[in-house]
């Protein structure tokens, strides 16, 4: 696994030489060379928003703004005397507010696990509820947030066709899916919680 880049992109590369061997586009080392320098023009953009993009994820972690977003949303929804369900409804909503300025997916869970579950624990919800409620808000918006290190990329595969296009094109796009996902996985949770697994208010929690 540690040498899979290399052996997918020794692939390609021996893929691409064939092809231009066989097309005859490519008649020599030099031809190849310009045709490298070539592709890695057309995404210096590219390259040079990525930059940016780790630069403000690595700045906005180290300020510890998530995690006190994370325990200010906490205390909202302890304070919240509602059923668990709603809760984890609200939880949900918050998960996709947070995408949009911290779009890991791994990078939040780490910062809301030891919060969330132990307050969704006494509503007698189990850690892999809490976990599937996570999945659902985590995903739908991941195309809508700038920060997301594939928007960039996208935008550039969009100007192939689309000469104008840019990051909004994408978004405007991507929202009514976005939207639509979100409500229909929104109500699959609701109606596995209420009606499909054995897990709800009251019910028993096993915690280490």
């Amino acid at each position: 696994m540690a040498s899979l880049v290399f052996v997918i992109s020794l692939a390609f590369m021996v893929a691409g030489l064939g092809y231009g061997k066989g097309a005859k586009t490519l008649q020599g080392g030099n031809d190849a060379v310009t045709a490298i320098t070539k592709t890695f023009g057309s995404l210096a953009g590219l390259l040079l928003m990525f930059l940016m993009i780790a630069q403000f994820i690595a700045l906005f972690n180290w300020s510890n703004l998530p995690t006190v977003a994370a325990v200010s949303a906490a205390e909202v929804l302890v304070q919240a005397n509602v059923p668990a369900i709603v809760l984890l409804v609200a939880f949900i909503l918050v998960i996709v507010i947070l995408d949009f300025i911290l779009p890991g997916l791994v990078p939040k869970w780490v910062i809301f696990a030891p919060v969330f579950i132990p307050i969704f624990a006494q509503l007698g919800v189990a850690p892999q509820t809490l976990l599937a409620a996570y999945r659902v808000g985590d995903s739908p918006v991941n195309i809508l947030t700038p920060l997301m290190v594939y928007l960039p990329f996208m935008v550039t595969v969009a100007q192939r066709y689309k000469k104008d296009a840019g990051i909004g094109t994408i978004i405007s796009l991507m929202l009514p899916y976005a939207i639509a996902i979100l409500l229909a996985w929104i109500v699959l949770f609701v109606l596995w919680f209420v009606i499909g697994i054995p897990w709800g208010p009251g019910a028993p929690v096993n915690m280490p």
